[in-house]
C-alpha cells in the first residue's frame, strides 16, 4: 500500500502544477482545454477506470509460461531475428529513454516493452525495429558508437536492470497487454480508437499533466505555402491560390488531439494531416501568418498508452514502476 500512497501524493503535486500552469496563456495559437482529472484515488475495491489505479499491482501473481525470447523484424537489415528477452530490453530501453534516468521509468519501460512486443506475436505479428536509427530497439554496437566511453557503465545499469524484471509481464485477461508507449502527452493520453480503430479497455486515456513541463512539450514550426500546398495536394486536395483560405475550422477529442480539421473546404482527420506534414503530435494548431503557416504541436508521439515522460515524473516524485505501469494501463495485472 506504501506504492499506492506515493502514487497519490505524486498525482496531488501533479494536479496543483498543472493548475498553476493553466494560467500561462498559450503564447503561439489558441488550444482548447485538455480536461484535466482530480488525483485518483485508489482504494481496495475501486473499479479500473481511467482515473483509477487497479490495486492488482501491488501484489504480481504468477505468470502463465511465456518465451523468453523475442522476434523482431529489423529494417535496417530487412530480416527478423529472435534474441533473449533481456537483450531485447536493453536494445529497447536504450532507445527510448536516456540511460540516466531513474530505475523505476527504465523498469517500467521495459516491461511495458516486452509485454508488447509478446502481445504482437499473439497476433501473429513482428515487434518492428530499425537498429541503424536506434528506433524501437537496437544492437550492442549501435549502443557503443551512440554512448562512447559511457557505453560499459550505461550497458551494465540497463542489464542489470533488465534482468530483475525476471519473467514479469504486463498482462490483461491473463494475456500480454498491448503496452505501448510515446514520448509526450498533450497532458492527457489518448484512447486507442482514436488513433487506430481498435478499442482497448486498458488504452482509455488518463490524464497525465506532467507531460505539461517536458522540454518539447510545446513546439512551433514554420512552414510555406508551398510546403502545405505539396502536403495537401498529396491529402487528395486542390488548394486555390489563396493560402489564407486554406485551412478552417478544427474539432478536438477530449484529450486534446485534432479529431478533425478542415481543408480546403474538406474535413481530414488530424492523422492524415499529422503525418503529411510531419507533425510531433496530432495536438496541434495551425494559422496563416505573415505570408508563411504557423503550426504549434503539443506532445510528442501518438499519445497512446504509457507517456515516457510521464513514467520519469512519477519515479522521481517516489513512484515505483508497478505503479506507473497501474496507472497508465488501468484494469492491466504485473505476473512474473
Amino acid at each position: 500500500m506504501e506504492g499506492s500512497a506515493v502514487l497519490k501524493r505524486t498525482l496531488l503535486c501533479a494536479a496543483l502544477l498543472t493548475a498553476l500552469s493553466t494560467a500561462v496563456p498559450f503564447l503561439c495559437l489558441l488550444f482548447p482545454s485538455v480536461p484535466v482529472q482530480a488525483a485518483p484515488t485508489v482504494t481496495p475495491s475501486a473499479a479500473p477506470t481511467a482515473a483509477a489505479q487497479p490495486e492488482s499491482t501491488a501484489a504480481p501473481s504468477a505468470a502463465p509460461t511465456f518465451p523468453q525470447t523475442i522476434t523482431l523484424h529489423d529494417e535496417a537489415s530487412d530480416s527478423d531475428f529472435t534474441l533473449s528477452a533481456v537483450d531485447f530490453m536493453v536494445g529497447a530501453a536504450a532507445c527510448e529513454m536516456p540511460a540516466t534516468w531513474p530505475d523505476d521509468a527504465l523498469l517500467a519501460q521495459m516491461v511495458a516493452s516486452r509485454s508488447y512486443a509478446l502481445y504482437l506475436s499473439a497476433q501473429g505479428q513482428s515487434f518492428t525495429a530499425n537498429s541503424a536509427l536506434c528506433s524501437g530497439w537496437t544492437s550492442s554496437e549501435v549502443l557503443q558508437s551512440r554512448w562512447g566511453s559511457d557505453y560499459a557503465a550505461n550497458m551494465q545499469r540497463l542489464q542489470s536492470l533488465a534482468a530483475r524484471t525476471g519473467q514479469t509481464v504486463l498482462l490483461y485477461n491473463g494475456q500480454p497487454a498491448a503496452a505501448c508507449y510515446h514520448a509526450i502527452s498533450s497532458g492527457h493520453t489518448e484512447a486507442s480508437q482514436n488513433v487506430w480503430g481498435g478499442q482497448l479497455p486498458y488504452l482509455c486515456g488518463v490524464d497525465s499533466a506532467w507531460d505539461k513541463f517536458a522540454d518539447g512539450y510545446e513546439v512551433t514550426i514554420q512552414y510555406s505555402a508551398e510546403q502545405v500546398r505539396t502536403a495537401l495536394e498529396e491529402l487528395g486536395l486542390t488548394p486555390d491560390d489563396s493560402p489564407e483560405s486554406w485551412v478552417g475550422a478544427s474539432t478536438w477529442d477530449k484529450a486534446g488531439y485534432v479529431r478533425t480539421l478542415e481543408l480546403c473546404g474538406q474535413m481530414v482527420s488530424g492523422l492524415e494531416v499529422r503525418k503529411a506534414l510531419d507533425l510531433r503530435s496530432t495536438c496541434f494548431a495551425i494559422a496563416w501568418r505573415g505570408g508563411q503557416f504557423v503550426i504549434t504541436t503539443r506532445g510528442y508521439g501518438h499519445g497512446v498508452g504509457l507517456s515516457q515522460y510521464g513514467a520519469k515524473a512519477m519515479a522521481e516524485g517516489g513512484a515505483g514502476w508497478e505503479d506507473i505501469l497501474g496507472y497508465y494501463f488501468p484494469g492491466t495485472e504485473i505476473a512474473s
